[in-house]
């Protein structure tokens, strides 16, 4: 059996969102990943590796590298150890099939939901504030990087939207109130085969910040809806695999609701990696998942 050293990564959005090398992530932010990280060593199996700073480099002797995201920063960070990583999507890839405008395109989210590059469009979308919106940057986890609008931006906000529309444009969408939020994980092989797992119950904080995950349970959702959200992971599967992206992937969902009606969004954000639900949601452990 493979034995694979891990680097995870949690932070990979953020380095894709700079687009060019030099991410360094801030003291706090690795305090809090560390604390994430603790949820992701179940994708480890039981001989594999996590790499971390300060360890014998002898350690990983023997192991294939694998990556919560195979940016070009954890690639490095593997064979600095002298561990080659296992195939992998190129990074222009993985900046695509990650960027919210993806997922966006693909559709199955938020009615009245749109993506803006401009201030003139964004206040336009917004109207009167009557409606409240949320504003999301296209590359972000945990809640990161978004920005509630319940009246006219202040002078700060505005100096945030303006920073975000000159590097990326932001996803705008009605401010809605998840009542269930659930997951549906798959992975996709190198020659475009895809599988899906089993559709979880998260735990999310009103941040948007991950606390856990469990098998959601039989009634739980409506049979339209696991439909609906069954449907949309197999069209986003075969999206992936077209777009070049082999590997691990999950997708968001949620009831909600709006206005006093009860609604479902079966497509609420796309992870190109692994998850902090993936080996709670998928059949196999992840390394039982060979890429080849």
């Amino acid at each position: 059996m493979r034995r694979y050293g891990w680097i995870l990564n949690l932070d990979a959005e953020l380095e894709l969102a700079r687009g060019r090398p030099g991410y360094v992530p801030q003291r706090k932010l690795l305090a809090q990943l560390a604390e994430h990280g603790k949820s992701s060593r179940a994708l480890l199996g039981p001989d594999d590796v996590l790499l971390e700073p300060g360890m014998d480099v002898g350690a990983a002797k023997g192991v294939v590298g694998r990556a919560w995201c195979p940016t070009p920063m954890a690639l490095a960070s593997l064979r600095r150890y002298g561990v080659e990583p296992e195939p992998h999507p190129d990074a222009t890839v993985l900046r695509r099939v990650n960027h919210r405008s993806f997922a966006h395109e693909l559709g199955g989210g938020l009615p009245d939901q749109s993506y803006v590059r401009t201030r003139e469009e964004l206040l336009a979308r917004v109207g009167d504030y009557t409606r409240l919106w949320l504003l999301k940057r296209p590359l972000g986890f945990a809640g990161r990087g978004q920005l509630r609008i319940i009246g006219p931006l202040t002078e700060k906000q505005m100096t945030w939207v303006d920073a975000s529309l000159k590097r990326d444009g932001l996803l705008l969408e009605p401010l809605v109130e998840p009542t269930f939020e659930v997951s549906l994980h798959g992975f996709i092989w190198r020659d475009q085969r895809h599988e899906l797992g089993r559709i979880c119950a998260q735990d999310i904080s009103e941040r948007g910040a991950f606390r856990g995950a469990r098998l959601a349970a039989a009634g739980e959702l409506t049979t339209d809806e696991q439909a609906t959200l069954t449907d949309r992971a197999e069209a986003v599967a075969r999206a992936l695999a077209h777009a070049g992206y082999f590997g691990p992937f999950g997708i968001d969902g949620y009831r909600y609701t709006l206005d006093g009606a009860t609604a479902f969004c079966a497509l609420g954000e796309i992870n190109a990696r692994y998850t902090l639900s993936f080996a709670t949601g998928f059949p196999r452990h992840p390394s039982d998942l060979v890429l080849t």
